[in-house]
């Protein structure tokens, strides 16, 4: 079997031939009207004005400060961290009578 002498020369052909196929057939796809209708539409086309997110416009008015609102009262902390009134209104211990003890 005889080799080739320069096998990078068949190579390079194949891929030149696929990239000529492959260009012809993408060319293939656009149409005249599609091409005529972008020309006429980048010649038209005006520069929009692009507004950035950090941009405020000058008719927008800051947000108004909230109303301060009374904090309301938390009668159950109040009463669950004063020490004082916690022993006043603790209930007392009661003695339990254990009736497995004594005489029996």
């Amino acid at each position: 079997m005889e080799q080739a002498k320069y096998p990078y020369k068949a190579i390079s052909l194949l891929v030149s031939l696929l990239l000529l196929l492959g260009t012809l057939l993408l060319a293939g796809c656009q149409t005249a009207e599609s091409d005529a209708d972008t020309a006429e539409t980048v010649a038209v086309a005006e520069p929009e004005l692009v507004e950035t997110a950090t941009a405020v416009s000058p008719t927008e008015e800051p947000p108004a400060e909230p109303a301060a609102e009374p904090i309301p009262v938390d009668n159950c902390l109040d009463c669950h961290t004063n020490k004082d009134l916690l022993i006043q209104t603790a209930d007392p211990e009661e003695e339990v009578i254990n009736e497995n003890e004594g005489e029996g």
